[in-house]
């Protein structure tokens, strides 16, 4: 407390390493679980059912590879403990034409009220509404970047063109009812949603679709779940056509281990920069003061009472600065997770440039703070105070006082 000013310094730098590791800990937890959970909602779910052929050619979205009969499916897979809903998928490509305008977009059927349950596409309506009944007629909703590039607004008409199982041109004209922004520009710039009948017309497809996605209540259970399903199809598909995927060995969700790893790297170099931070600091108040430890030396002080002297401040001083720091990093994180970050704005609408083909970094990123970050930081800022004084602690307890008062400590 004798120089307080110094103290104070000291301090600060500890509290604001230790909330920078707090927030960047918590903001890129959020960027891996938003991703996650993106991905498991509008692409894999928890199971996945497809036809094998149609998971090798997904990129090319063939339409003739098909899960039949799911009326019959879906009775049986109700029966399995745990599910939570199936939702059944066909996507194709189409040309959408207004006025003189013809743009290529992917056309996805679903059912839009089981879908809503997980995707919840119904709150990211802009304009307009969502599928408001279980009467669907020729009605859309489509993204708002495409809708931009078609030039349509609510209640204009898109003329739909595809071709179906048989390889015959099919046309309907759909109205939009609803323009949505989910800020994944794989969603915004390329997909329209139709109810899943208006697809299976379009496709000549009959009682099918492309894939089905299966919902469970424990998502850990998805293996088990893959054999019951596996077991249910066996009776009806002796070539084993069908394949039932569980989320974990999705490629998406592979992918996932290579991205944290990268990010891993990233938290690595800010616990890095953190602790040069803190070694810094912690060294220069140690050497600042080599003559007062001359002082106390004179003074009778032995060299593992310095030592102890030094290391008890530096304890408290780190529990301090952390604990603020820590406190401080938490409040901002969990004000934060409420309202995200606008990561396109943030970067001059890079994302808006970005077209990755998958829903995976979306414009606003939500923190993930938790109590293990805090406390780990916390810990973090204590222990990287204590190492950084033990070598200058070390260095000035074996001082004379004649050299501590005529000469600067040499490091």
């Amino acid at each position: 407390m004798r120089n307080k000013r110094r103290t104070f310094f000291t301090i600060l730098a500890i509290a604001v390493g230790v909330m920078s590791l707090v927030f960047a800990r918590s903001y890129i937890k959020g960027i891996i679980n938003t991703a996650n959970d993106a991905m498991i909602k509008t692409e894999i779910g928890h199971v996945k059912i497809a036809h094998k052929e149609y998971l090798r050619l997904d990129r090319i979205m063939p339409k003739e590879y098909l899960v039949r009969d799911l009326s019959s499916l879906r009775t049986r897979l109700e029966a399995i403990p745990g599910l939570v809903s199936m939702n059944e998928r066909i996507k194709f490509h189409v040309l959408l034409s207004h006025g003189n305008i013809n743009e290529p977009a992917v056309a996805i059927g679903f059912d839009p009220i089981r879908e809503d349950r997980n995707m919840e596409l119904s709150k990211t309506i802009v304009e307009g509404n969502y599928f408001e009944n279980s009467h669907w007629g020729l009605e859309l909703v489509i993204g708002k970047k495409l809708a931009e590039k078609m030039k349509v607004t609510v209640n204009d008409e898109l003329l739909l063109v595809t071709t179906d199982v048989n390889y015959s041109t099919y046309a309907l004209p759909f109205k939009v009812i609803g323009i949505f922004e989910t800020g994944f520009a794989s969603m915004d710039k390329h997909l329209l949603y139709i109810p899943l009948p208006k697809a299976q017309e379009m496709l000549d497809c009959g009682d099918a679709a492309h894939e089905v996605l299966v919902f469970i209540e424990d998502p850990a259970k998805s293996w088990e779940t893959c054999e019951k399903i596996e077991n249910i199809l066996s009776q009806k598909d002796p070539d084993h056509s069908i394949q039932v995927m569980p989320w974990q060995k999705n490629d998406l969700i592979e992918l996932l281990p290579t991205v944290s790893g990268i990010y891993d790297i990233v938290i690595g170099i800010i616990m890095f920069i953190v602790a040069l931070v803190i070694l810094n600091t912690m060294l220069m108040a140690v050497m600042e003061r080599y003559h007062e430890i001359g002082v106390i030396k004179a003074l009778g002080f032995k060299n593992r009472e310095v030592f102890g002297m030094i290391l008890v401040e530096a304890f408290y001083l780190g529990i301090i600065g952390s604990i603020i720091g820590g406190i401080s990093g938490g409040t901002l994180s969990a004000l934060v997770e409420k309202t995200g970050i606008d990561f396109n704005q943030m970067t001059g609408g890079m994302m808006e440039k970005i077209d990755i083909p998958v829903p995976f970094f979306g414009n606003i990123i939500y923190p993930d703070f938790t109590f293990a970050i805090l406390i780990g930081s916390i810990l973090f800022g204590i222990v990287v105070a204590m190492i950084a004084v033990l070598y200058p602690a070390f260095k000035s307890s074996k001082m004379l006082p004649v050299e501590a008062f005529r000469s600067e400590l040499k490091v």
